[in-house]
């Protein structure tokens, strides 16, 4: 059976108010409709994607150019698997309202337990576990309480704390031993909001990137790698392009490859474990590098339950990126146009949208 795509990218939003008919943030809702066909770059030939209306003839001319199978969606519900970026509520109403059954949706149990998997504390858990296998790494602290918080100041006097049910650095501040006091209301309200924060450390990052996973009926499969660039506090802005090798020896370069091997071969047995057949399909892990000769390597700063940017740009690499070619990923207002040089179904050079004109966001990619 084929896959039915569904950008949602306002998913880990969605988890936080758990609510069926969830209304997203104006700018999410505009980032969702102009990444609508963003699933014609990691689908499988035969899935259809979800879209509320597209240019067909930039779509007829990007499947000539590459050679896809993939379509927008045909409303023969049966021929389809629901696919979304991530699973809710919210999602799982979007599927009802296509025509889906129950039956082959999940119900409020498997959401639910996929919603507890998707809180912060899992990321913390599984690098808890991780540091007991590898010695690797510090968790995060769950803080349910302002005054928790301050006593993690007096040990790390500079902290980023984060929402539980957040992404792409959104939800996430920093605070500071020195001015805890004027934060303590804004504290009380995300604690308020969500139930707790996570406080961390505010490491001095050197470079951010993840483990590719897939969950597979309680087996993880490693499914690549992704070195991607964020503004402030962790804002997802891009990815780097390039052959998994290089992404790797750029990871080990910062992270050390001792450190970084370790981490690759515990973590898929932790998350077997955790997770096991309470979800199926691509998560990842983001890590990062930071300046520290003693501790360079934090291995696990979020768990992401669902597709990712990252996800996306390994797959384009593999299918539609010319062997050995370098370039990036990025998210942006503007469109600049065209200037793909493709041959055999593989870009060479040059910059390529991959959604179609009067998108509010452009995703785009540049090679070298």
């Amino acid at each position: 059976m084929s896959d039915l795509h569904l950008f949602f990218p306002e998913n880990d939003l969605a988890l936080a108010r758990d609510l069926e008919r969830y209304t997203a943030p104006p700018a999410a809702v505009r980032l969702r409709r102009s990444g609508e066909a963003l699933p014609l770059w990691f689908g499988a030939d035969g899935d259809r994607f979800v879209a509320s209306g597209i240019n067909a003839a930039w779509l007829d001319g990007i499947k000539d150019l590459f050679g896809m199978d993939i379509d927008v969606f045909d409303y023969c519900v049966e021929k389809y698997r629901p696919a979304p970026w991530g699973w809710s509520k919210a999602s799982r109403t979007v599927f009802r309202r296509l025509g889906f059954a129950d039956s082959v949706l999940p119900d409020d149990k498997c959401l639910d337990a996929m919603r507890r998997l998707s809180h912060r504390r899992t990321a913390s858990e599984i690098a808890r576990r991780l540091h007991e296998a590898t010695g690797i790494g510090l968790p995060a602290r769950e803080i349910v309480a302002a005054d928790e918080l301050k006593s993690f100041l007096d040990r790390y006097p500079r902290a980023i704390v984060k929402q539980p049910w957040s992404s792409s650095g959104r939800g996430m501040v920093a605070v500071e031993a020195a001015t805890f006091e004027a934060q303590r209301t804004m504290v009380e309200g995300m604690i308020r909001r969500q139930g707790s924060i996570m406080a961390e450390p505010h490491y001095r990052k050197t470079l951010d990137f993840a483990m590719l996973f897939k969950m597979d009926h309680g087996r993880c499969l490693p499914a690549g790698l992704s070195v991607f660039d964020t503004a402030g506090l962790g804002v997802y802005t891009g990815n780097i392009l390039a052959p998994e090798p290089e992404l790797r020896a750029m990871i080990c370069e910062k992270a050390g490859e001792k450190q970084f091997d370790a981490v690759a071969k515990a973590l898929p047995a932790i998350l077997e474990d955790m997770i096991g057949d309470a979800y199926c399909g691509p998560l990842g892990i983001d890590m990062m590098a930071v300046d520290d000769a003693d501790a360079p390597f934090v291995p696990v700063v979020e768990m992401n339950l669902r597709m990712t940017m990252g996800h996306l740009c390994a797959r384009f690499y593999d299918r539609y990126v010319a062997n050995g070619a370098h370039g990036h990923f990025g998210i942006s207002e503007m469109r600049i146009d065209d200037t793909a040089d493709v041959f055999n179904g593989r870009l060479r050079g040059g910059h390529l949208n991959l959604v179609p004109p009067g998108s509010g966001f452009s995703f785009a990619v540049d090679l070298l």
